[in-house]
């Protein structure tokens, strides 16, 4: 079936509420949090099961849980993903399936104007979920945590660098203008290992160090797992090019800057081109103690000194 026969249809608001609720599903030229879909297939394991339900509630408020299995296979049939992900405004969706030919299997994916832009078949092994690591305090609600990528295939491997995008535009899509040390509360950590991927979440404690800078701890609370893509749908060019597209509002008018360029860590670098420079006619500050005059003062003094300390030596000699 057509994506089109699937889709919402659109209706002229009766009040003001359903008027308001239609502004908001409208594109923004700022977008707020995205929020996620989880679901779950016919047949899924005790372990895929706990792993879900920790992503949803590391995505809580802005994440639904989708309870009653779902006979779906997003990479057969997208329609359906779609119709869900319109329905309930979600920008990412989440399916956990389970089977003996694809155990712990878990479809993570993005869409873009309620199409599916691009999706991914993890497998996943060594599974431990929060329930498994000793109780503790959580991080609290709508605390957005630190994302951090170890390893060069992230950088190197497009595959790997494909996946570091959608962990990061789904636990940390707007990024902060300034960072306040107090309120970093946990830290999602991923490690490339070869061609597998592993998973961990700490809680960052600052303890006193009888400076300024506190001392810090981390402590893994779950969930924990490693996995290895299976499948993969990259986005199409024009779906790809229409998504990075900047609105007209927010682009800078004005002359484009020449010979500059960012930094990994966001930083703004500049090459600037000048003419060879004469030392010689260079200007400096004047300092009375740097003056030339007062360095020959200083040498006559010393040369003076020194003669009359080889007199003193003769004179005691003689006598």
């Amino acid at each position: 079936s057509d994506f089109h026969t699937m889709a919402m249809p659109t209706r002229k608001p009766r009040n003001m509420a359903s008027k308001r609720a239609m502004l908001a599903r409208e594109p923004k030229l700022v977008e707020g949090e995205r929020s996620s879909l989880f679901m779950r297939g016919t047949s899924t394991s005790e372990q895929i099961n706990a792993i879900v339900s920790d992503l949803h509630d590391l995505k809580k408020p802005n994440s639904t849980y989708f309870h009653r299995r779902n006979e779906k296979r997003p990479f057969e049939d997208e329609t359906s993903v779609e119709f869900l992900c319109q329905k309930n405004e979600a920008s990412f969706f989440s399916f956990a399936s389970h089977s003996k030919k694809r155990p712990n299997n878990l479809i993570l994916g993005r869409t873009f104007d309620y199409k599916i832009y691009d999706m991914y078949e993890l497998g996943l092994i060594n599974i431990k979920p929060t329930t498994s690591f000793k109780p503790g305090k959580f991080p609290s609600l709508m605390n957005r945590p630190c994302v951090l990528f170890q390893g060069d295939a992230f950088e190197t491997d497009l595959k790997m660098a494909r996946i570091k995008n959608l962990f990061l535009d789904m636990f940390s899509h707007n990024s902060p203008g300034k960072i306040n040390l107090a309120g970093i509360e946990h830290a999602i950590v991923l490690t490339a290992q070869g061609e597998k991927v592993s998973f961990k979440h700490y809680r960052i404690d600052l303890k006193k160090s009888g400076g300024r800078v506190p001392r810090v701890e981390c402590e893994e609370i779950g969930p924990s797992f490693e996995f290895e893509v299976r499948r993969e749908r990259t986005p199409a060019p024009e779906l790809e090019k229409a998504a990075c597209r900047k609105p007209k509002q927010l682009v800078k008018q004005g002359k484009a800057k020449k010979n500059t360029q960012k930094n990994a860590l966001g930083e703004t670098l500049g090459r600037v081109h000048m003419q060879s420079q004469s030392f010689d006619d260079f200007q400096t500050r004047k300092v009375p103690g740097l003056k030339r005059g007062r360095d020959k003062g200083v040498a006559l003094a010393e040369e003076a000194e020194a003669e009359a300390k080889k007199a003193r030596l003769e004179a005691g000699e003689e006598e």
